[in-house]
Order: C-alpha cells, then structure tokens, then sequence
C-alpha cells in the first residue's frame, strides 16, 4: 500500500511516531556498539559541559527522576560516571564523566551524528532544514513543559 493510500497518512502523532521509531532502532544498534544506550548518551552528552545534580540533569534531558538515578548507575558500573559531593550541599551529590566517559561519549556522538546525518541525508537540504526547524520549534518553545515520557512508561 502506498503511503496515499495508507489510512493513517494524515495522522501527525502516528507518522512522528515512525519516525521516532526508526530514528531510536539505527541510533540504538550505534550506541550498542560503543557499550552504552540512548538515554545513557543523553546523560553523558548533559554532562559533557558540566556535572550537575540529579535532579538538575533529570529536568535538562525530560528523563525522570527514578530513570535518571537507573541511568547514572549503570554509567557509574561501567566506569564511566562518578558521583562527586557539591561543595555546596554534601547530601547532594554529581554526576560526574570520567575521562574514559568524556572518551565514549565523544565516540557515541559521533556515531550517533552519523546516524543522523545518513538519516538527513535522504531529504534535500531546504527539507532538512525546515525539518529540524519545525522539531526545534516543538521541543523546545510549544513543548518545553511537556511532562517527560519515561514517567508513562513505568505505569
């Protein structure tokens, strides 16, 4: 059937969702292949440009609390978080890349960025463009309230 003819080919949710979909399945099979996964890339990219609380870093990538505190303890068993006391407050505690982290994560990006740039690639530059202006525009303006989706998966 061709995607005309297809019933759910004006159905916005359904066709981001496919998208999402094949996005995530070829950014996952990158990131396997370094030794992490995507919500642990979001982590350590965050964390790239400084440590920070828990709870601050939960709110900067929209991941939940609870799945961030899963998410650092699995970069802290790979060895590539440590959690650090903030001078400021010694109950809190940050999340911290070492330098074997900052290492994977510049290699995860990059294949990650690869991914992304095959992916982009298949539309003509003015698309792309446009594309990537119109997710900006709901991510970060029209949705920048919107309640992190790792919240729904755990019920």
């Amino acid at each position: 059937m061709g995607n005309a003819e297809h019933p759910l080919n004006g159905d916005v949710n359904w066709l981001l969702n496919r998208a999402w979909l094949g996005f995530g399945e070829r950014k996952t099979a990158a990131l396997e292949a370094v030794g992490i996964n995507i919500k642990e890339h979001f982590v350590m990219v965050a964390l790239m440009t400084t440590p920070m609380a828990q709870l601050e870093l939960s709110a900067l990538v929209k991941i939940d609390k609870s799945v961030i505190t899963a998410t650092v303890d699995s970069l802290e068993v790979k060895g590539l978080v440590v959690r650090v006391p903030d001078p400021r407050d010694r109950r809190v505690r940050r999340p911290t890349l070492t330098p074997r982290g900052r290492q994977v994560c510049l290699r995860a990006s990059a294949a990650t960025e690869k991914v992304e740039r095959e992916l982009l690639g298949l539309l003509d530059p003015a698309q792309r463009d446009v594309f990537l202006e119109v997710l900006r525009f709901y991510a970060f303006d029209e949705f920048v309230d919107a309640p992190e989706f790792t919240r729904r998966l755990r019920k």
